[in-house]
C-alpha cells in the first residue's frame, strides 16, 4: 500500500468516526446554523424594543433659575417637531435647516467616504430624538451640575445671562449638562440640543427677515456629502469589522474537539498506543489525523461565514448597520477569503493536535486548549482595530495578517503582492506546525504521558544525536529567522539607521547573527552533526566551475527579468521614486565596501541557514526537488519584495540544485557571491560600470534597454551550469564520488 492510500484510509476512518460524535457535530453545526440567528436577530429585536421604551419616558431637565424654566418650558411646548410629529414634512425641514452652521449636531460625526455609519444603541437613540424629542419636565435646582451628577436630573441647562428674545441683538451662551454614561442622560440632552437648534433658526429667521436678509446670508457656504463608497464596500466595511475575527475564533473552536478526541480521546479510550505500534508509519498517522481536523475546522469556518452572511443580509441586521442603505455582499471576495483560511486552518489543526498530544485526558487537553485560544486572539484583536492596516510587520504577523487582509477583500482592495505574501507565510507557519506536530507525535514522552512531559520535548539531553536536522527542526528554525529578521529590519529602518556605513553594520551583524550563528547554535543544541548539515565537504572542480558559471550570469539575466516586469507589471512611480532616493546614498560609497557587506556577507551567511541547515532538514521528508523548492520561495520570502520576488526565488532554485547535485555548500556560495557583487559593481558609477559602457551595458542611472548580446551570452553561461549540474557525478553522503 502506499504512502497516499495509507493517508487516505486513515483520515476516511477518523472522519467519519469524528462525525459520529455528538459533540463534533453540535460545535460544527448547531452553533452557526441556530445560534448566531437567534443572538443577532434577538440582538436586533432587544435594541429596538429598548430605544423604542426609552423615548417614550419623560425626563427631567434642571434649570438654575424660574425665569429659565419658563423660557425652556415655553421652547418646549412650541417646538415645531413635537406639534407636527414624527412624519411630519414641515418638522423635518425645520429640523434640517436649523442646523445653521451646516454641521452635525454635537455628539455626531458625518461617516468618511467609504465608512459606514455604524452607530452605537446611543447614538442611533440620540439622532432619533434630536428629530422628535421625548416629554421633559423642568426644574428649578440650586446646582445643575451637581443634579445631573448625581441622577436626579437626566439633563441640565445652564444660560449665561438673560435668556434670548425675539428682540435682542447679541449671542446668549446656552450650555447642555449630561451625563455621557447614561444613556437617558444622553437622549434627553440630544432632544433638549434639536429643540434649541430649532428655536436658534426661528429666532435667526426672525433678526434676518428684519434686516430684509435671508438666510443664505448668514451661510455662505452650504456643505453637503457625497458618499462614494459603492453599496459592496459599503457591505464590506461592515463585514470587515464582524466577520474576520468571527471565522478566526470558529475555525480554530471547529477544530478543538476532533483535535481533542483524536489524541487524549485515544489515549482515554486506550486506543492510541495499540495504533502507533501499527505496521504504519507515525507520519502518515498524524497525516490522517490533522486533515481530519483540518477538514472539520474549515467546514466550520464556511457554515460560520455562510451563516453570518445569511443572517446580516436576510435576517435585517445589514439593514440596522448601514442605516437603511443598500446591502450588498461582495461575493468577488468570498473566494479569497476561503483560500486564506485554508494554511490557517492547517496551521491551527497541527498546533491543536501537538498540544492536545501531551493530555493524558479529555479534561487535561482543553485546559491546553485555553493558551491556544488566547495566542490566536491576541493578534485578532490588533488585526481589527481600525487603524491597523496591512504594512510592515503586520503582513507576517500569524492571524492578524488573515484579519486586516480579509477586511482589505471585503473592500474590494485587492493587493495581489500583499495576498501572496501573507499566503507564503501563512503557509510557512503551517508547514513548521504539521511538522512539529509530527515530531511530537512519534515521541515517547508524547505517546507515554506518565514517563515524561512537555519539557522533555526541548531538552537536550533527549535529543538524538543526527547527521542533520529534522524537517520539525529545520522548520521551527526557519520561521523563527524570518520572523525575527522582518522585525529587526523594521526596527532598523524606523530607527534611522536607513543609509551609510551604520546601516551596512547594523544589516551584516543581523545577518551573521540569524543566519549563520542562529543555525550553528542550533545544530549544536540539538546535537546535529554541522559538517554533514551544512554540508561543508570540498566541490570538486566541476562544482567550483558550475558556481562560477551562475555567478557570471544570473545577475544579468535578473537585470533582464527587471526590465520585463517593469512593462508587465510596473511599480507605482510613487514608490519608485521614494525607493531611487533611499538607495542613492549608496553611490557615494566605495563599492568595495558594498561588496563586502552586501555580497560577501550575505552569500556566506544565507547559504549556511538556506542550503545548508534548512535544505539538509527537508530533503529526508519531501525529498530533493521538493526540498529545494521549499527552500527557494523561503529564500524568496526572506527578501520581504513582491517585486523581487520571482529572480531571487529562481536563484534559490539555482543555488539548492547546485548544493544536491555537488552535495557541497561552496559552489552555492560562489555563485551567490558572484550574483550580489556583479549586480554591485555593473551598476555603481564607482564600479565596474565605466568599463562595461565600452562593451554596450548600460550607464549607471539610465533606462536603457540591457544589449540581446548580453543576455544571449549569459544565457549560455547558465546553460553551460546547468549542463555541469546535469552530468555532476553522484556523490556519497560523505562527499566522496560514488
Amino acid at each position: 500500500m502506499s504512502r497516499f492510500s495509507r493517508i487516505n484510509t486513515v483520515w476516511r476512518k477518523e472522519l467519519v468516526d469524528t462525525l459520529r460524535d455528538r459533540r463534533t457535530v453540535l460545535a460544527m453545526v448547531l452553533v452557526p446554523m441556530v445560534v448566531y440567528p437567534v443572538l443577532m436577530l434577538g440582538s436586533i429585536q432587544a435594541f429596538e424594543a429598548q430605544v423604542s421604551q426609552l423615548v417614550k419616558e419623560k425626563y427631567d431637565v434642571a434649570v438654575a433659575s424660574e425665569k429659565v424654566q419658563a423660557w425652556l418650558r415655553r421652547l418646549i411646548d412650541s417646538d415645531p417637531a413635537r406639534r407636527s410629529g414624527p412624519t411630519s414634512a414641515p418638522a423635518e425641514e425645520v429640523v434640517e435647516a436649523g442646523r445653521s452652521d451646516g454641521k452635525k449636531p454635537t455628539g455626531e460625526r458625518p461617516p468618511a467616504a467609504g465608512e459606514p455609519p455604524i452607530q452605537t444603541g446611543a447614538q442611533s437613540a440620540r439622532a432619533g430624538v434630536r428629530n422628535v424629542p421625548p416629554e421633559y419636565d423642568v426644574w428649578v435646582v440650586p446646582d445643575v451640575v451637581k443634579a445631573v451628577t448625581d441622577g436626579t436630573a437626566h439633563a441640565g441647562v445652564l444660560v449665561k445671562g438673560e435668556p434670548p428674545l425675539p428682540g435682542d441683538r447679541g449671542s446668549t451662551p446656552v450650555l447642555v449638562v449630561f451625563d455621557d454614561s447614561d444613556i437617558r442622560s444622553q437622549i434627553a440632552a440630544a432632544g433638549i440640543e434639536g429643540i434649541l437648534d430649532r428655536a436658534n433658526l426661528f429666532l435667526l429667521r426672525q433678526r434676518l427677515a428684519a434686516a430684509e436678509l435671508s438666510v443664505d446670508f448668514v451661510r455662505p457656504i452650504a456643505t453637503s456629502e457625497l458618499n462614494v463608497a459603492s453599496p459592496e464596500r459599503m457591505a464590506g466595511a461592515v463585514l470587515g469589522q464582524i466577520v474576520p475575527l468571527i471565522l478566526i475564533i470558529m475555525t480554530i473552536t471547529g477544530a478543538i474537539y476532533p483535535a481533542i478526541d483524536l489524541t487524549a480521546g485515544e489515549r482515554e479510550r486506550g486506543t492510541l498506543e495499540t495504533l502507533m505500534v501499527a505496521p504504519v508509519p507515525t507520519v502518515d498517522l498524524i497525516a490522517g489525523k490533522f486533515i481530519v481536523v483540518t477538514i472539520i475546522g474549515m467546514l466550520s469556518a464556511v457554515l460560520n461565514l455562510l451563516s453570518i452572511g445569511g443572517t446580516i443580509y436576510l435576517g435585517g441586521l445589514g439593514s440596522l448597520l448601514t442605516q437603511g442603505t443598500q446591502l450588498t455582499i461582495p461575493l468577488s471576495s468570498l473566494g479569497w477569503i476561503l483560500v486564506l483560511l485554508l494554511p490557517l486552518a492547517v496551521m491551527f489543526s497541527a498546533m491543536l493536535l501537538a498540544v492536545c498530544s501531551f493530555a493524558r485526558s479529555f479534561k487535561e487537553a482543553q485546559n491546553y486548549i485555553v493558551p491556544v485560544m488566547m495566542g490566536a486572539l491576541i493578534p485578532g484583536v490588533v488585526g481589527i482595530l481600525p487603524g491597523t492596516r496591512l504594512e510592515g510587520p503586520i503582513v507576517i504577523m500569524p492571524v492578524a495578517n488573515i484579519v486586516v487582509l480579509t477586511r482589505e477583500l471585503f473592500l474590494a482592495r485587492f493587493d495581489y503582492s500583499a495576498i501572496a505574501l501573507v499566503l507564503l507565510s501563512t503557509s510557512l507557519y503551517a508547514a513548521a506546525a504539521v511538522a512539529i506536530a509530527a515530531k511530537l507525535f512519534g515521541q515517547e514522552a508524547v505517546l507515554f504521558a506518565d514517563s515524561g512531559s512537555v519539557k522533555t520535548v526541548f531538552q537536550r539531553r533527549f535529543f538524538k544525536p543526527r547527521a542533520v536536522p529534522s524537517a520539525a527542526q529545520a522548520l521551527l528554525v526557519v520561521t523563527i529567522v524570518y520572523s525575527l529578521n522582518f522585525f529587526i529590519q523594521q526596527q532598523i529602518a524606523k530607527s534611522g539607521l536607513n543609509q551609510g556605513l551604520r546601516y551596512l553594520n547594523a544589516i551584516a551583524l543581523t545577518i551573521v547573527v540569524l543566519f549563520a550563528m542562529g543555525p550553528w547554535l542550533a545544530a549544536r543544541y540539538m546535537r546535529v552533526n554541522p559538517t554533514t548539515t551544512f554540508r561543508l565537504q570540498a566541490p570538486g572542480l566541476r562544482g567550483v566551475v558550475a558556481g562560477l558559471c551562475f555567478g557570471c550570469s544570473t545577475w544579468i539575466l535578473a537585470l533582464r527579468w527587471s526590465a520585463i516586469q517593469s512593462r508587465l507589471m510596473p511599480m507605482d512611480p510613487r514608490m519608485a521614486q521614494a525607493l531611487n532616493d533611499a538607495m542613492a546614498w549608496m553611490n557615494d560609497v566605495n563599492p568595495l565596501v558594498l561588496v563586502f557587506f552586501l555580497a560577501l556577507v550575505p552569500a556566506l551567511c544565507e547559504e549556511l541557514f538556506f542550503r545548508g541547515y534548512a535544505l539538509s532538514g527537508l530533503r529526508g521528508s519531501v525529498g530533493n526537488a521538493g526540498a529545494v523548492v521549499i527552500v527557494a520561495l523561503a529564500f524568496g520570502m526572506a527578501h520581504y519584495s513582491a517585486y523581487r520576488m520571482i529572480p531571487t526565488t529562481v536563484l534559490g532554485l539555482i543555488l539548492g540544485t547546485l548544493v544536491v547535485r555537488y552535495q557541497s555548500i561552496w559552489p552555492a556560495m560562489i555563485a551567490h557571491f558572484l550574483h550580489n557583487a556583479l549586480s554591485i559593481l555593473a551598476t555603481h558609477p564607482l564600479g565596474l560600470n565605466r568599463w562595461l559602457a565600452r562593451y554596450g551595458f548600460p550607464a549607471a542611472g539610465s533606462d536603457e534597454v540591457l544589449p540581446g548580446a548580453w543576455v544571449a551570452a549569459a544565457a549560455a553561461l547558465a546553460l553551460l551550469g546547468v549542463l555541469l549540474c546535469i552530468v555532476a557525478p553522484r556523490r556519497r553522503p560523505g562527499g566522496t564520488p560514488g
